[in-house]
């Protein structure tokens, strides 16, 4: 059977803020495969808090948390079934925002909602043992992208697939029920199966659109990331946004490798 290498996390705040300011958000599981009845074997998301609103660095985390702790059956995921996963959610945002804090001139801003994008995966075993195959769903709301790598090249990308596309007005997720009806219309959804070899990349937009733009230009960014190492990461993203190349904001890059 395929086996899932240990996923790599990397995450970096914008330049000149702390921490705790960083408003993307990165969750991956692997579920025991003996306690997987559903045949799961790992869950992913990464979503990308809107600074434009309030508490959206909480927001971002309530989706990453509620997609892998509460998964949706993304190979049947329908309109009513993605409503009542959401509603959960906001409700879950509701119960972490310190409302009897915030001061009386931000309270508006509060109960307006925070906003997110989102991107999500989930990865089953092929039900034959002897395969070196997985199969996988994915499903986006907003620029946060997943990409598909194969053989050393990219052999998907989604939901965006050239760097013109991403724009400061992607489709977002709210906490705010009210500013939810569109959400079904704003979501898309990809499947397909992955091998021994491959890779599954989730990323924010910063560095999404970077990746997209550099293999544009004729370069090959997949071996930079691949090869990427913990005490490297804040160097080479302070680099990018200092040349130019990639747009300062929180940057998060999720890889797992399959085989």
């Amino acid at each position: 059977m395929a086996l899932l290498q240990p996923a790599r996390e990397f995450w970096l705040p914008k330049a000149g803020n702390r921490s705790d300011e960083y408003e993307d958000a990165c969750r991956v599981v692997y579920p025991d495969r003996e306690d997987a009845s559903d045949g799961l074997i790992a869950r992913a998301a990464v979503s990308d808090g809107a600074s434009e609103s309030a508490f959206a660095r909480e927001w971002a985390n309530v989706l990453t948390d509620a997609f892998v702790d509460r998964p949706l059956d993304l190979a049947n995921v329908d309109e009513k079934s993605l409503s009542e996963w959401l509603e959960i959610s906001q409700d879950e945002w509701h119960g972490v925002v310190p409302w009897d804090r915030i001061p009386w001139h931000g309270e508006a801003k509060a109960r307006a909602g925070a906003f997110a994008t989102l991107v999500g995966l989930s990865i089953s075993a092929v039900e034959d043992d002897d395969s070196d195959r997985v199969s996988w769903h994915a499903i986006a709301i907003g620029d946060s992208c997943l990409f598909v790598i194969r053989d050393g090249q990219l052999h998907r990308s989604f939901p965006l697939d050239t760097s013109e596309e991403f724009d400061n007005y992607p489709p977002l997720v709210s906490s705010n029920s009210a500013a939810s009806d569109g959400i079904w219309e704003d979501m898309q959804s990809i499947s397909g199966e992955s091998k021994s070899g491959d890779a599954l990349i989730l990323v924010s937009d910063a560095i999404a659109c970077w990746f997209l733009a550099r293999i544009e230009a004729g370069e090959e960014p997949l071996g930079v990331l691949m090869e990427m190492e913990k005490s490297t990461w804040p160097g080479w993203v302070e680099e990018q946004r200092n040349a130019g190349l990639m747009r300062n904001d929180d940057t998060t890059l999720l890889i797992i490798e399959i085989g």
